[in-house]
């Protein structure tokens, strides 16, 4: 009895099924192009599938998969990695744990980058001091900020990790009110010491901005070239300057607060002229940020770093 594929989400819903059923993600990539080969010669016109692949799929395979296709006799064929930005089509969860139940226990009890501290410790803290210089319509800004941070012990007590725990911008730097500046600052040193900075400084990212883009960082191309970073505000802007410092921070460090890949790396300089933000009046492109996506031959195209998208 041949297979028959499955969406993963009936499967989950339907129970236990006999051997014979499998679901779209329990296929190779390959099995789904033999299914389509199997039936397509029944078929008066043509058929449509998506052939689901793992978000690591090696690129050679996934080519081979359009010549299999083609030596197939197949119409057309249609691939769907899944990736962060977009995520995935088919996901097969877990069912939700029966009432009384108790949940499992995390595998690590104790997360020294994670767990609550009360309050700050006294005495003197590690520190470090950095400038954060950004252009907005106004031209070049420039901003001093100065991070706290706490030794702690590793969670196998083997050795020793450092977290950010205060932040401090002085005041007085620009002419501008200095309040949102200050409550920011107290309210990330909750954040950093009751555990959730890494979702604190991401809540500051989507922060908008009535005055237009905010360039700071670049954003690196996979061809290996950079291109200028826009962010929608100040607040946006000195969030990912953070998570930079922080990042600076934790590679002459054991660990982290932040997850492999979630940090940005170091900044290469970008020639001034590439500074100065000007009028956007596209959306937002999701790779380097700026609001420059207009339509070009059908597809979605980013002005300022070439980011091509969906098509249709």
């Amino acid at each position: 009895m041949p297979l028959l594929a499955l969406s993963a989400n009936a499967t989950a819903q339907g129970g236990k099924l006999p051997e014979y059923f499998v679901s779209a993600l329990q296929m190779s990539a390959q099995d789904h192009v033999a299914m389509m080969e199997a039936v397509q010669p029944f078929i008066d016109t043509s058929i449509s599938k998506t052939v689901n692949i793992p978000e690591d799929y090696p690129y050679e395979d996934f080519k081979n998969l359009y010549s299999q296709a083609w030596e197939a006799g197949l119409k057309g064929l249609a691939t769907y990695r899944p990736n962060s930005i977009v995520g995935a089509v088919l996901e097969l969860t877990p069912p939700p744990a029966a009432a009384g139940e108790p949940a499992a226990a995390p595998q690590n009890g104790h997360d020294p980058m994670r767990t609550v501290i009360e309050k700050r410790p006294p005495g003197g803290l590690p520190a470090v001091a950095e400038k954060i210089e950004y252009w907005t319509s106004e031209g070049q800004q420039r901003l001093y900020l100065i991070v706290t941070f706490l030794p702690l012990p590793t969670a196998d007590g083997k050795g020793q990790v450092e977290r950010a725990i205060e932040f401090f911008m002085p005041v007085g730097q620009s002419g501008e009110s200095q309040q949102w500046i200050t409550a920011t600052m107290r309210m990330l040193s909750l954040a950093a010491r009751g555990g959730f900075l890494d979702r604190a400084l991401s809540d500051m990212r989507k922060v908008s901005w009535d005055r237009g883009p905010v360039r700071l960082g670049t954003y690196e191309k996979a061809d290996g070239t950079h291109v200028p970073r826009w962010h929608d505000s100040e607040v946006a802007a000195i969030a990912y300057a953070i998570q930079n410092l922080i990042a600076e921070r934790a590679h002459a460090a054991q660990g982290s607060l932040f997850d492999e890949g979630e940090l940005p790396a170091a900044e290469p300089a970008i020639a001034p002229a590439a500074m100065v933000p000007k009028v956007m009046a596209g959306k937002k492109c999701p790779e380097c940020g700026a609001h420059a996506m207009i339509r070009k031959d059908g597809c979605d195209y980013c002005t300022q770093c070439g980011y091509l998208g969906s098509c249709g």
